[in-house]
């Protein structure tokens, strides 16, 4: 018994606070990406609307002026759209939360609810005196919102902490260099942009456009495959 209790004291330690499933962390993450997502299309107000442009003669012409709301619409949907994929997935590796990765979830969507301004105010710049300015804003909001990410996943890693354990070693080493190297391409894409601002804007966009491809199947060690039905409720 008292084996017992000083593995339980063990395991605890490795952790903050009391350790919880994931269905409601799961389930608050995915209502803040559907707010998130849903709020883009308020920002564009049709012509002739209260809050809309008038006194224009082409209704055509006016919509078409309309160009940088839909392609800041288009460019949050995508990067929301990547980590909303990479939440998804991680459905499959993360198996319980506790106090300090709740905190650290929540820095990342706030980063997540605020990525719009930033691409929001490069694509109302594009183009003008002001562009170099919004570029860099643009990749240090893509850069920070990356090391979010990237904080929660060191977090949960050492030991397993917070993760499948049933998971192979190689693969979660994979997943690891996959998402560092993400995050420094991110980080690294901020000088690169002060010097060339197109050139830095358009690494760290494909760099979130990377993460739209489908991710690495999960892989498991030998004999502790899980079943189908509980590969199915992830």
């Amino acid at each position: 018994m008292m084996l017992r209790n000083r593995r339980n004291q063990s395991t605890a330690a490795e952790t903050h606070g009391a350790e919880r499933g994931l269905d409601r962390f799961e389930g608050f993450s995915d209502a803040v990406f559907a707010i998130a997502l849903t709020l883009l299309i308020v920002e564009i107000k049709v012509p002739g609307s209260p809050e809309g442009v008038h006194g224009y003669r082409d209704l055509a012409g006016a919509m078409a002026e309309q160009w940088r709301e839909w392609l800041a619409l288009v460019l949050c949907y995508v990067v929301i759209g990547a980590y909303w994929l990479q939440h998804h997935y991680s459905g499959r590796v993360y198996t319980k939360s506790d106090h300090l990765f709740g905190v650290m979830n929540l820095c990342f969507l706030l980063a997540i609810v605020v990525i719009p301004y930033p691409i929001r105010l490069w694509c109302f710049h594009l183009g003008t005196g002001f562009e170099p300015a919004a570029s860099v804003t643009l990749v240090a909001g893509l850069a920070l919102t990356a090391c979010t990410w990237m904080g929660k996943w060191l977090y949960a890693m050492p030991g397993r902490r917070l993760m499948d354990e049933r998971l192979s070693l190689d693969f979660l080493q994979q997943m690891t260099r996959r998402y560092c190297v993400a995050t420094l391409v991110q980080i690294a894409a901020i000088p690169i942009t002060i010097a060339a601002w197109r050139v830095g804007v358009a690494i760290a966009l494909l760099c979130v456009a990377f993460f739209l491809l489908p991710s690495p199947t999960p892989r498991y060690k030998h004999g502790a495959e899980p079943s189908e039905a509980e590969k199915a409720n992830k």
